[in-house]
């Protein structure tokens, strides 16, 4: 049905100001960076890291493009962070402009409205320089309908041969048919190109920064015509035509041929258009939350967050931190806000470095690779217990730090709980003081006795809550020094465990509290737990 460009601009700008929130089809929108996550690049971001920053989460939060190739590339931006401070630039100038004309803002909501197809995903079919599939049986097709014409033509003087022409005729339609649904799932990928050809034109007519733009364009132009030839529809007379001289396949083998020639120039226009929607959906979040543009400085400053916080948590409490030279320690009892905070860095890192927004109001970060181990758990598949799984995940940042120092942020929360707690405190001891002079760290934990171990090298912060016979509540602000105070017992109280219960635990807390701690064993050294993890595996 015909929309007027008027109402489609107003739904568009209303869906931009306040876009709705929907489950995205992550198979088909990861499409893009599936395929080249392998290239070189500064970082990409691990599947265990994404999951413990809720990546899937924070993608649909920012998710306001209008087109599925926005989509694929916005994902791939936030699973890229970059180290290039003028790209960042360039891409925040592009937010802003968005931001601040509404007319350029309304000719790009235009433009893009024409990908919004689900067979739009596919078109990263056509940048990876593979040959399209190959139909089978296609290099008869030519000589299908050569002998067709031939026969047609020789039955003008040896009627005949018209026999023939009937055979050919019956013979190449029951192939066209063998052969159609083969060739409408691999011109799938086809279909939208002179969409995506006609959004960078109209693109290009823009004040929008793309001056690359024009010549893979112009290279697109001829292919395009070839593509518009399987969109011709009720026209019965060319339906015919295909089916008698099989056209579709030999078009489809010079589109074949051409798409894996123009790859690069379907791939420049292909992500021209996603870097405008992902501007688009920049400036859409940014109008939506509290936002600041990051600054990135030297490594010896270290991290300055002000005012940080999550944007995936409803009135999230903003925390001030810096981090430079020591590393940082948390404590604090469950649900206090530890975890969340260490989100919270690792989510300002992670856009600061993607979509040059911070959700704060001032960041100040040199460049680094983000790292986490916040969400493990146990493998049944391959038989790993949660330990050797902590420990193959501990392995991979220790050789990280090694083979890139000062450039990894890292952050921990409560490694090795799946063992002991005099093997656990060892352990964490040893690992935490090895990366700490190669990285920037923040790791949680609930024993205390970490701080007094590494005091020469972090320093200690928690979070803690106010429990009352009648309520409990968390003020969620980060505090400097240990956590002094102990509730989880009055915890389970308030939560109405049996009376003798409580008062055993108590008295057992006490118990333990007064009596002197066990002599330590000895620390176990990294290269240690490293080859404790390969033998395991």
């Amino acid at each position: 049905m015909w929309t007027s460009s008027r109402k489609r601009l107003a739904r568009l700008e209303a869906a931009w100001q306040q876009p709705v929130s929907h489950s995205a089809n992550l198979p088909l929108v990861t499409r893009y960076y599936d395929l080249v996550q392998h290239e070189p690049a500064y970082h990409r971001l691990p599947d265990q890291t994404w999951a413990d920053l809720n990546g899937d989460l924070l993608f649909e939060l920012l998710d306001a493009t209008v087109s599925r190739v926005g989509q694929q590339c916005l994902y791939h931006r936030l699973r890229s962070p970059l180290a290039d401070e003028n790209a960042l630039r360039e891409f925040d100038a592009a937010v802003t402009l968005l931001a601040q004309q509404p007319v350029a803002r309304g000719q790009a909501l235009l433009a893009l409205d024409q990908l919004t197809a689900r067979e739009a995903y596919y078109q990263v079919d056509l940048i990876s320089g593979e040959p399209l599939p190959t139909l089978p049986g296609a290099r008869f097709a030519p000589l299908l309908a050569l002998g067709l014409l031939a026969t047609l033509l020789v039955g003008f003087w040896l009627p005949i041969f018209w026999l023939g022409t009937i055979t050919f005729a019956l013979t190449n339609a029951v192939f066209h048919f063998w052969q159609l649904q083969r060739i409408n799932i691999c011109v799938r990928p086809l279909l939208q190109l002179g969409r995506l050809y006609q959004a960078g034109r109209e693109l290009q007519q823009t004040a929008l920064p793309l001056q690359h733009l024009p010549a893979p364009l112009a290279r697109l132009k001829a292919l395009v015509w070839q593509v518009a030839f399987f969109q011709v529809e009720d026209n019965w007379l060319l339906e015919l035509l295909k089916m008698l001289l099989l056209l579709d396949m030999a078009v489809y083998a010079r589109c074949r041929a051409a798409v894996q020639r123009e790859a690069p120039a379907i791939r420049a226009v292909f992500e021209a258009v996603g870097y405008i929607d992902c501007a688009l959906a920049v400036a859409s979040f940014r109008q939506r939350h509290t936002t600041c543009a990051p600054c990135f400085g030297p490594a010896a400053e270290g991290i300055q967050l002000q005012a940080g916080y999550h944007p995936l948590v409803p009135g999230c409490v903003p925390n001030d931190l810096t981090l430079a030279g020591p590393g940082v320690l948390l404590t604090g009892s469950n649900m206090s806000g530890k975890t969340t905070f260490m989100r919270t860095l690792g989510v300002s890192a992670l856009l600061a470095q993607t979509i040059a927004t911070c959700p704060a109001t001032a960041y100040r970060a040199p460049f680094c690779r983000i790292l986490t181990s916040l969400s493990l758990a146990d493998s049944l598949p391959t038989g790993k217990s949660y330990y050797l799984v902590e420990a193959e995940t501990m392995r991979q940042l220790l050789l990280a730090c090694d083979a890139a120092p000062d450039s990894y942020l890292l952050l921990l929360d409560e490694l090795f709980k799946g063992t002991n707690t005099q093997e656990r405190i060892a352990a964490n001891k040893a690992v935490l003081e090895y990366l700490q002079p190669r990285s920037w760290v923040m790791a949680a934990t609930h024993d205390g006795e970490l701080g007094a171990l590494l005091q020469s090298c972090f320093t200690e912060y928690h979070f803690c809550e106010t429990v009352t016979a009648e309520d409990w509540y968390f003020d969620y602000r980060l505090k400097p020094g240990p956590l002094t105070t102990r509730n989880a017992i009055r915890l389970l109280a308030r939560l109405h465990y049996p009376a003798p219960v409580v008062a055993a635990a108590q008295a057992l807390s006490a118990t333990l509290a007064t009596q002197a701690p066990p002599s330590s064993a000895p620390l176990p050294q990294p290269e240690e737990l490293i080859s404790a993890a390969d033998s395991a595996r």
